[in-house]
C-alpha cells in the first residue's frame, strides 16, 4: 500500500517559463512515478527539451506558452537557424528577447501566426494551436476522418487537428470533444510531444528478410508491402528511440504458447480432464502424440448477473468475486481438471489467473454486508482481497502438476487516471509475492505503449482482424507486429468458435494470422491464443476439412519444432 499512499498525492502547480536544467523528471518532486505523464516528461527531460525549476519542481499543471513551444520544439528537432530568409519582424519581441531565435525559427517554419504583427509570446497556447505546430512541424497529413464534435471540416484548424488524431498524437476527449480553445498545460504538451517523438524516423519494408523500401509514414509502407506477398514492416530508430526488429523484446515472462481458457457463467461452466486433454498435448498426422500449450490463462468475463470487466454492467461486489473464486477451484472447476491432465502426461503447466475489474461507478458490498465508499483505495483493498483468497485457494488444493505464474488483468484498456495508480499498486503487491502480471490489450486500446510503466511483465497485443466483417485484416495486422517491434510485446492470435456451418467464414482470418505470425516470427516467441470458448477442441474433435486444416495450421505454426 505504500505506492497506493505516493500516488494520492494531490498535485498543485502554476505557470512559468523553460528554465536552465535542474532534475531530470525521476527526482522532481511534484512528478512521483504513478503521475500519468510520468514517463512522457521522464523522456523529454532526459534530453533537456523540457526542463525543470531551481525549486526542484517540475510545475507540471502550468499552462505552457507559445514562446515556451517553440523553444521545445526547436530543441527537439535541433534547429539552429530559421528555415528560410526572413524578414519577420515582431512587434512585442526583439532579438534580445529570450527565446527570441527559437520563435524566429518556428515563424518561418510555418508552426504560429501572428495578431497583427505581434507572436505574443507569454500566451498560453491553446490545444489548436497546438495541433497547428506539431502537424507542420512533424508533417503530419490527415485523411479527414476526425469529427470531433466541437471542431468543423471549416475550421481553419481542422485539417492539423485531423492530422494529429489520424496519427494518434491525440484521441481528444471522452465527449467525442477536442476543446481547441483550451489551454494546454506542460504535462499535456510533454504528453504530445513525447508521443511524436517516440514514433519511427520511418518504416523499412522487407520481403523474406531482404529490404525492398523504406517510407516515412506507415500508410505509404502499407502500400508498397501490399505488392509483396511476404512482406513485413519495421520501424527505425531515432536519435530519441531505438526499436527492435523483433517481437515480445520486453517480455520478462518468457511465456512462449498460452492459451485464453473462459470459465465465466454462461462461457464454460464445467471442464473435464479429457477437455484438456485437446490443449495439454495434439496429434500429429502420423499419429504421433506431442506436447501443445504450456501456459494457460483461466479468466472469466462474467458472473450471474453481469460483466467482470470495464462494462456499464459491472456491479460486482465480493461476493460474486468469491463466486467466481469458487468456480475456478470446483472439482469439476478449470484448474482441477487442467491438473488431472496434467498429471495424467506425467508433466506441468503453467498457469495465470485472471483479476476482474473492480467496478469505479458505485459503492461497494463487502462479504460482511458492509458497504464502502467506491474510491481508489476500497478498489485496492478488494484486488488485495482476491489475491489474498486466490494464494490460499490455491494451497489448500492438491495442484502438483500445475506452476502457478501470476496473473492476467482481465481489463483490455486503461482508460483513466486512477486505473493508471491502481495498476502500479496491484504490480507491486503482485511482485512482492514473486508472481508475474500479464496483460492482452486490444488494437485500439488506450495507453496501451505504456505498459511497462504500469508494471505488467509481458503485454500481447490484440490485432482484432479476426472477425470477418473486418475489411483492413492485413493492415490492422501489419500494424499490431509494428506495435509489438516498438512496444516488446508480443501478439494475440484470435479465432471465434465457428460452428461447422460457419467454418468458411473464418479461413480468410485465420490464414492470414498464420502468414504474419510467421513472418514476424511469432512462432518462436510471445503467442497467447484466444479462441472462443472451445475451439481448439473443436479443431482437434470436429470431423470438417476446414477444422483439420485449421488443427494442422496451429500446431505446425507454433508447436512442431
Amino acid at each position: 500500500m505504500r505506492k497506493l499512499a505516493v500516488a494520492m498525492i494531490s498535485l498543485c502547480s502554476t505557470a512559468l517559463l523553460l528554465t536552465t536544467p535542474k532534475a531530470q523528471a525521476s527526482g522532481f518532486t511534484d512528478v512521483p512515478a504513478t503521475y500519468w505523464a510520468y514517463d512522457d516528461i521522464q523522456f523529454l527531460s532526459s534530453y533537456e527539451i523540457i526542463n525543470g525549476y531551481d525549486s526542484g519542481k517540475f510545475k507540471p499543471g502550468a499552462v505552457i506558452t507559445r514562446k515556451d513551444a517553440a523553444v521545445m520544439m526547436t530543441r527537439a528537432l535541433e534547429l539552429t537557424e530559421p528555415a528560410t530568409e526572413s524578414e519577420i519582424s515582431f512587434t512585442d519581441m526583439t532579438p534580445s528577447s529570450p527565446g527570441y531565435s527559437e520563435v524566429l525559427i518556428s515563424m518561418t517554419s510555418g508552426w504560429f501566426t501572428l495578431t497583427e504583427g505581434a507572436f505574443k509570446p507569454d500566451q498560453p497556447l491553446t490545444r489548436d494551436e497546438m495541433a497547428k505546430a506539431l502537424a507542420i512541424a512533424f508533417s503530419y497529413e490527415g485523411k479527414e476522418r476526425s469529427a470531433f464534435t466541437d471542431v468543423s471540416k471549416d475550421d481553419p484548424y481542422y485539417p492539423f487537428i485531423d492530422a494529429i488524431a489520424h496519427y494518434k498524437v491525440t484521441t481528444g476527449y471522452k465527449d467525442n470533444t477536442f476543446r481547441p480553445a483550451e489551454q494546454v498545460t506542460r504535462a499535456q504538451f510533454s504528453a504530445f510531444l513525447s508521443r511524436v517523438f517516440q514514433q519511427p524516423a520511418s518504416y523499412e519494408i522487407r520481403s523474406q528478410g531482404q529490404v525492398i523500401g523504406n517510407s516515412p509514414s506507415f500508410g505509404s509502407a502499407l502500400h508498397i508491402a501490399a505488392e509483396y506477398p511476404q512482406s513485413t514492416i519495421h520501424p527505425a530508430s531515432t536519435k530519441y528511440r531505438e526499436f527492435s526488429d523483433k517481437i515480445a523484446t520486453k517480455d520478462g515472462t518468457h511465456l512462449k504458447s498460452g492459451v485464453l481458457i473462459y470459465n465465466g457463467v454462461n462461457e464454460k461452466n464445467t471442464f473435464t480432464k479429457e477437455f484438456f486433454d485437446h490443449y495439454t498435448k495434439y496429434k500429429t498426422p502420423d499419429g504421433q502424440m506431442k506436447d501443445f500449450f504450456n501456459t494457460f490463462i483461466i479468466l472469466g468475463l462474467r458472473y450471474n448477473g453481469g460483466w467482470l470487466s470495464e462494462h456499464t454492467n459491472n456491479h460486482a461486489d465480493y461476493m460474486d468475486w468469491q463466486s467466481y473464486i469458487d468456480r475456478t477451484f470446483a472439482e469439476n472447476g478449470a484448474l482441477q481438471q487442467l491438473n488431472a491432465s496434467a498429471r495424467s502426461q506425467n508433466k506441468k503447466a503453467d498457469v495465470y489467473i485472471a483479476i476482474p475489474y473492480p467496478k469505479r461507478e458505485e459503492p461497494i458490498l463487502k462479504l460482511n454486508d458492509e458497504v464502502v465508499e467506491n474510491n481508489l483505495e476500497s478498489r485496492m483493498e478488494m484486488v488485495n482481497w482476491y489475491l489474498s483468497e486466490i494464494t490460499k485457494e490455491w494451497r489448500n488444493h492438491d495442484l502438483d502438476h500445475l506452476n502457478f505464474k501470476g496473473y492476467y488483468w482481465l481489463n483490455e484498456t486503461v482508460r483513466v487516471h486512477e486505473d493508471e495508480l491502481l495498476l502500479s499498486a496491484v504490480s507491486e503487491r503482485i511482485h512482492e509475492d514473486g508472481d508475474f502480471f500479464i496483460y492482452a490489450p486490444h488494437a485500439t486500446s488506450t495507453n496501451f505503449r505504456k505498459w511497462r510503466s504500469y508494471g505488467f511483465d509481458a503485454a500481447f497485443l490484440q490485432p482484432n482482424a479476426f472477425r470477418a466483417s473486418v475489411e483492413n485484416k492485413e493492415e490492422r495486422l501489419h500494424r499490431a507486429f509494428l506495435y509489438a517491434q516498438m512496444y516488446g510485446t508480443g501478439i494475440t492470435i484470435e479465432i471465434n468458435s465457428y460452428s461447422l456451418n460457419q467454418a468458411e467464414d473464418g479461413v480468410e482470418a485465420f490464414n492470414l494470422y498464420m502468414d504474419y505470425a510467421k513472418r514476424y516470427g511469432l512462432d518462436e516467441k510471445g503467442m497467447t491464443f484466444y479462441q472462443g470458448i472451445n475451439m481448439v477442441e473443436r479443431m482437434a474433435t470436429y470431423n470438417h476439412p476446414v477444422f483439420r486444416q485449421w488443427y494442422k495450421q496451429l500446431t505446425d505454426t507454433f508447436f512442431a519444432k
